[in-house]
Formats: C-alpha cells, structure tokens, sequence
C-alpha cells in the first residue's frame, strides 16, 4: 500500500488592502474638518458665555454699590478705579478678566492689583471720552486732597434709562479701561467687526439696573479716536441710550488737546451721537486710518 502523502491545511490571513486604509484615513480627514471647526466654536462659545458671567457679577455688585452710597455711582480718580469700588461686593477679582482678552499689563487701585493680564471690561465714560455724558460729571477737586482731582458719578436719579445704559463692558482699551465709542477698540488692530471679541461681532456688557447681555456691534474707521477706530451697538436705538446718562443732555467739545475727534461736534446731545456716526456711512474699498467709516463686516 503506497504511502499517502499528509495533508496540509492552508490558511488564509486577510487585512485592509491599501485602497481600503486609503478610504479610511480620507473619511478621518474629512470628519476632522468639519468637527475640529465646530469644537473650536464650542470652546468660544463657553468662553464668551463665562465672559458674560463674569459680568453680571460685576453689574450685581455695581447695582448694590449704588444702593449703599445714596444712589450715586462709581467715581473715578483718587486712587479708585470702577473694579477697586466694587470688590468689596464680588470679593473675587477674577471677575474683571474676560477669557478672551490677553492683553499683558497690569493696574493697582486701593491696595489691589490686577495682572498679569488686563482687565476685560472698561467703564461707561460716555461716547467721545473726555466729553462726559456717561456715568461720571465734572472733574473736580478732591476735597480730600486739594492737590488732585477726581470725577464724581452721577446720581441714579440723573440716568433716564438704567435699563438700557452701560455700566461696563468688553472694551480694548488700556491701560485706564472705558466703555466709550472712541476708546473701546485702543488695542485692536483688526478692520472687521466679525473679528471683534466674541463670535459674530458680540461685545457683553452690564447695564446700570444689573443685568447684563451681549450686544451685536458695528466697528469702523474714526479719524481721531484710540486707535482710529470706533464701536458701538449696531441698533441705533440701543446705541442712543447705551452711553448716556440723559441722552437730551448737550455735549460739548472738550478743550483739551487729546478731544480730537473732529467727525463728531460739540454742542449736540448725546442721544444724537450715535446718529451722527451712522450718518458716515460703508467704508469705500482701500479706506484706513484717517478715514471715518465703518467697516462692512
């Protein structure tokens, strides 16, 4: 009987073929640029809502500042700055910081320091600065200290619309933080609106009752202000009330040297401001410093 041979069992190993890891490795490709967008939404989303936190602290405590000094608000000058006069009320001075202004610098007022970042948030000074027609009157002299000044806040019976006035809000300015139309974007050296602070052109700010929201805004060029460049709420109506204290109050030119934004007079309310600054119009293609416009998106 002849010798039968043995039988071998072949295997088979299977695995990806190189069209098949190809596929694999374009759909990871492709998922990862439409979600790494979206995470990165999300993450300034939970930003800007932690910006708008930090906020409605600050305008709680401001609100209950008012109430314990006979109803008037934050003075300025003097050793004080708006974030010292509060803290007694947030006792956190991480409040004053927005997540997305990393701006290095540093401020002392009344024993306290912030840094090494500036703060987010910046003072309603009124829409031209120096003019007045916000929260603060006069420069006057520090009884205290007849060698120095300070600016007094005005009392809550003197705000028309607490409602819907700035107490505080998103600004770039430095290294004295305001909230006014021709200070606000001091150290942004963007020419879009859409690139401003948070997603879409968003600004947060506390209003003089308390509450506090993100208000859309509208940036442009302003021959003159910090920077040359301006911002205010796109809603004109909210714009006309937003940074005065009595919007039919007359605003006049400041005789000092640094009141150089020519765009807007003197002599006209301050409800009307904002009004005149639309009256600008769309920035022309090419237009930059020097100009008074504002910018298309």
């Amino acid at each position: 009987m002849p010798n039968s041979l043995p039988i071998t069992k072949r295997t088979v190993t299977s695995g990806f073929t190189l069209i098949e890891l190809l596929v694999v490795i374009a759909i990871i490709a492709i998922l990862a640029a439409i979600l790494f967008p979206v995470f990165a939404q999300a993450r300034e989303k939970a930003r800007a809502i932690s910006c708008l936190s930090n906020l409605k602290q600050s305008g709680t405590a401001f609100y209950m500042y008012v109430q314990d000094y006979d109803e008037t608000c934050l003075k300025m000058g003097s050793g004080a700055d708006w974030w010292s006069l509060i803290y007694p009320y947030t006792k956190n001075l991480q409040v004053y910081y927005c997540p997305d202004r990393t701006d290095p610098g540093s401020q002392s007022s009344m024993g306290l320091s912030l840094g090494p970042k500036l703060p987010g948030y910046g003072y309603n000074w009124g829409p031209i600065g120096w003019r007045g027609g916000g929260l603060l009157g006069a420069q006057v002299p520090d009884p205290n200290n007849p060698s120095t000044s300070y600016i007094p806040g005005v009392t809550l019976a003197g705000i028309t619309n607490p409602a819907q006035t700035f107490s505080f809000g998103d600004t770039y300015d430095t290294p004295r933080q305001t909230a006014g139309i021709g200070f606000s974007l001091c150290s942004y050296n963007g020419t879009t609106t859409s690139g401003l602070r948070h997603t879409g052109g968003h600004f947060n700010y506390a209003f003089v009752d308390g509450h506090a929201k993100a208000v859309i805004m509208k940036g442009g060029w302003l021959s003159g202000a910090e920077n040359n460049r301006m911002v205010m709420p796109a809603s004109q109506d909210l714009a006309s009330y937003a940074y005065c204290a009595d919007p039919s109050a007359i605003i006049n030119l400041n005789p000092s040297s640094s009141d150089s934004m020519t765009a807007v007079p003197g002599g006209i309310t301050c409800g009307s401001i904002p009004a005149v600054l639309n009256a600008l119009g769309t920035c022309p293609a090419g237009a930059g410093p020097g100009s008074n416009c504002f910018w298309s998106n």
